[in-house]
């Protein structure tokens, strides 16, 4: 009697055990702690170094996980068709910030960039994170109620390029090259996805041509420096190629299996930004190839379970959002990956649930909230 009790019930918890509001809270968690392992790892690093950061660090880092995953369960607990019915507000609000950062007094330059508005010197904002997730809502909200307009020239295409370009040009100005990338990426899935015609984006790239063709032979000498030290850093592995230099040789030294974890070295004088844009580096370092392996499986399986949860949405605007928040986090890690490993130029963005860096923790996890509350009412 009792096995076949068992035989009954063991079925439905495995079922459950495998749903996607489950397998996404599992993943995340998971990063999380990798996270916060890390970080911890690579900020001891700093106290070795003599900087009395060490604990400040590691205690911020807590208190942002913390905060952003309990916003990421009262996110959850929302109706998702709420941020639809918000969708300019927040479209405004994100506005409103991206400019008031350029405003000198208002936003603070660090390295050269101003993307932050500080409220102290332990705590600020970066806008443009805000605008990311702001503009997947907008973008999502807009097709959705525009759904039989969408293959219409000017309805369906000018108007929300029109609206995409002047954000991504606020994200720009700052300078933010990589989040403009990534925005302007996004959004134009979520175009075509909802029904854009493709052929109107083919014929805004060919007359793109002339203007391209004109740039490249204007470059400047520095900047032709840049693009050759990219394409082989080792040309100046002590001046522009030093981070790429580094990068490699931490994921390099450690194998198959990693040094252990505190182990590494590179992190102790030679990685620069260590605890945030290049963890992953130290993660190859520290626990090696099934390290990073590990990583990007758990990224794979949280993009795949997403477009699960975008399939089976109720309707066009929870597809379209989860599609969006699925691409932002695969994106996003698949950049931050690409850096480290050389493939694309530095692009300033960190790597999801794992680095330092408050405002995208915390928009990150805002986001897989939404995404588990349409994950909660899709299509079984």
């Amino acid at each position: 009697m009792n096995s076949t009790k068992s035989q009954i019930v063991a079925p439905h918890a495995e079922n459950r055990a495998l749903e996607p509001v489950n397998v996404i809270i599992y993943l995340i968690a998971t990063l999380l702690v990798v996270g916060i392992i890390m970080v911890y790892s690579t900020s001891s690093a700093k106290f070795l170094n003599g900087e009395s950061t060490h604990n400040l660090v590691f205690i911020k880092h807590i208190l942002w996980v913390t905060f952003a995953f309990l916003g990421m369960l009262i996110m959850m607990r929302i109706e998702y068709h709420f941020w639809q019915k918000y969708s300019n507000v927040i479209f405004g609000i994100a506005i409103i910030c991206l400019v008031a950062v350029l405003i000198p007094g208002v936003g603070s330059v660090i390295n050269g960039a101003r993307r932050w508005i500080r409220f102290s010197s332990y705590f600020g904002v970066q806008p443009s994170e805000f605008a990311k997730l702001a503009m997947i809502i907008f973008v999502s909200s807009y097709v959705a109620k525009n759904q039989d307009k969408m293959q219409d020239f000017v309805k369906g295409f000018v108007f929300p390029l029109v609206i995409i370009g002047g954000v991504s040009l606020l994200v720009l100005i700052e300078p933010d090259f990589g989040t403009t990338l990534f925005i302007m990426f996004i959004s134009l899935i979520l175009m075509i996805v909802g029904g854009t015609r493709i052929v109107y984006f083919i014929f805004i790239l060919m007359a793109a041509v002339p203007f391209i063709y004109e740039s490249i032979h204007k470059i400047k000498p520095y900047q032709m420096k840049r693009i050759m030290v990219f394409l082989d850093p080792w040309r100046d592995p002590q001046g522009d190629g030093y981070q790429i230099v580094q990068s490699w040789i931490t994921l390099g030294s450690g194998g198959v299996s990693g040094l252990g974890l505190g182990e590494g070295r590179q992190k102790l004088f030679f990685l620069p930004v260590s605890n945030s844009d290049f963890i992953f580096s130290v993660i190859g370092e520290e626990f090696g190839f099934i390290g990073t392996s590990s990583v990007i499986i758990m990224f794979a399986l949280l993009s795949w379970y997403g477009i699960k949860v975008s399939k089976l949405a109720p309707d066009m605007f929870g597809s379209l959002l989860a599609l969006g928040i699925t691409l932002a986090i695969a994106l996003q890690s698949a950049m931050n990956i690409a850096v480290v490993t050389g493939a694309i130029p530095t692009t300033g963005i960190p790597l999801p649930f794992i680095s330092t860096g408050g405002s995208s923790l915390f928009l990150s996890l805002l986001g897989m909230g939404i995404l588990l509350s349409i994950a909660k009412q899709s299509k079984s």
